[in-house]
């Protein structure tokens, strides 16, 4: 099993409700985030995303919603699939836009996992691009009429 402890803080040109009603409504990710390939609703509270960045490789995860706060803005999802743990979303205003930041801790067990202890480093580089694609695409969407 190897760890991950992910963070990236995005800068956007948008109201804090405004981004984060955008990060809460997870099943139209894949809209604005290249490496979001497909989301899928199990129900209310649930669902899953087939993820792909820089490395030719899908990921399927689970996603269930643990924390809703819209006064706080502040969201979380415990995490199962090809990764366990959790990722939340922080956001708060900054100037004229809001800054949201992520946050992620997971571990990756079986063949992934094997293969993640060897190549630690690619998989944070891949994540990094991911978080790059995200950021890039959030911002394009929300300064988009």
């Amino acid at each position: 099993m190897t760890d991950f402890d992910f963070h990236s803080v995005w800068t956007l040109p948008a109201s804090a409700d405004r981004v984060y009603d955008v990060l809460a409504n997870a099943e139209r990710y894949s809209q604005w985030w290249p490496q979001i390939r497909r989301v899928r609703t199990i129900d209310e509270h649930s669902g899953s995303m087939s993820i792909r960045s820089a490395v030719p490789l899908t990921l399927l995860v689970f996603g269930r919603r643990e924390v809703e706060d819209s006064v706080a803005r502040y969201l979380k999802v415990r995490l199962s699939g090809a990764m366990t743990g959790w990722s939340s979303w922080a956001v708060r205003p900054a100037g004229s836009g809001c800054i949201a930041e992520f946050r992620q801790q997971v571990a990756v067990s079986g063949a992934l996992g094997s293969a993640s202890k060897i190549a630690k480093p690619v998989f944070e580089w891949n994540h990094e691009a991911m978080m790059r694609g995200g950021h890039r695409g959030l911002s394009a969407y929300l300064s988009s009429p």
